[in-house]
């Protein structure tokens, strides 16, 4: 009979520590009910756990009691995991009421765009960047930009590693002078989607589409109350593309640093429906690599905050302008103050003091 107990106290351990594994698997969804792609998910001292896939699971939360769950479309939340209910974490969606800007016989719509990035090693986080990035996008020429090198940093540069302040802003500025090509119009009108990547998209449902390659799901286009979401495994995408195309250097290049690169985009749709280049709301961009010093990872969020028809001495003013209150190292506090005013999200507590201990840790104050 003791036999028989302890076997039994054994088995009820393993389906306790089982139901406790199961518990730590999460769900993001919207209010409707879908899935978010690419949902950061960190502990609250700033420790990457990971990012939820094209379906918003992220398969464990690794133990942590409380995480903190960031999207570039939603609201950040501070989440008790225990409380959860199948572990499904509902966000809610920002609204950052850009006003609709109106026809001027001008040749660039002026988009100015507020970052921040973030760079880890193995989880942990390493450098932060945030700042401010006015671009005339031409109008003649298909809405390329012309960027003026306008930018701001609110955090530490660890300049032994790879990654530093001055590649996050380069990697937004280059986000912001292509930032008007929405992926659904590349997809419905670019052949290179369908000749080189072998990309097809396929309905389903009343506002939702998938894109897939013979491989699988590769995205997908939410159209919901006027706005445009997309989600692109761009990772899965272009290995897939070497592959077919006979690509075997870069294919083999990738596969080797297990490359992961993964975008979000969100449009406000227009009275027709349709995805015009101005009304861009925000875009993210998550790119994973093994390296000699471990998992490297960068996280950009890139926000519109403002619209408007300029000539190109409008745009020199405002840049000029810019320039003057938003250059060099200046504190994240300011940063923060522009933020707020233009309706983005606080930084989580969690990721305002990791940024902290980094600035501690180069001796800057401020």
């Amino acid at each position: 009979m003791n036999k028989m107990k302890r076997t039994f106290a054994i088995i009820a351990v393993v389906m306790m520590t089982a139901l406790s594994v199961q518990a730590q698997k999460i769900t993001v969804v919207d209010d409707d009910g879908h899935g978010i792609p690419l949902v950061s998910v960190s502990t609250e001292d700033g420790t990457l756990i990971g990012t939820t896939d094209l379906n918003g699971v992220l398969a464990s939360t690794k133990g942590a009691a409380k995480v903190v769950v960031t999207h570039v479309a939603f609201k950040p939340q501070v989440v008790n995991v225990a409380s959860l209910t199948d572990g499904r974490i509902q966000m809610e969606a920002v609204d950052y009421g850009l006003e609709e800007i109106v026809v001027r016989p001008k040749p660039y719509v002026y988009v100015e765009y507020f970052f921040r990035g973030f760079s880890y090693i193995d989880d942990s986080l390493r450098t932060y960047a945030a700042g401010i990035i006015p671009v005339a996008h031409e109008i003649s020429n298909g809405y390329i930009g012309k960027t003026r090198n306008v930018w701001s940093h609110g955090g530490a540069a660890n300049k032994a590693l790879a990654w530093n302040v001055a590649d996050l802003a380069l990697k937004a500025e280059e986000g912001a002078k292509r930032a008007c090509r929405s992926i659904e119009n590349l997809v419905r009108r670019s052949e290179r989607f369908k000749d080189y990547y072998k990309v097809s998209m396929e309905k389903d449902g009343e506002k939702r589409w998938i894109l897939k390659n013979p491989e699988g799901e590769v995205g997908q286009f939410l159209h919901d109350d006027g706005v445009y979401r997309a989600t692109l495994d761009g990772g899965k995408m272009q290995i897939y593309a070497n592959k077919v195309n006979g690509e075997e250097k870069m294919q083999k290049k990738r596969e080797e640093k297990n490359y992961d690169y993964q975008y979000t985009e969100v449009f406000r749709l227009d009275d027709e429906g349709l995805i015009q280049p101005h009304n861009l709301v925000m875009q993210q961009g998550h790119w994973e690599y093994d390296s000699s010093k471990g998992r490297k990872i960068t996280i950009l969020y890139l926000y519109a905050t403002d619209h408007s028809y300029m000539d190109y001495d409008e745009f020199k003013a405002r840049s000029k302008e810019l320039n003057k209150g938003y250059s060099g190292d200046m504190p994240l506090e300011e940063l923060q103050k522009y933020a707020r005013a233009h309706n983005i999200p606080d930084l989580a507590p969690a990721q305002l003091k990791a940024i902290q201990e980094l600035k501690l840790q180069t001796g800057r104050k401020n």
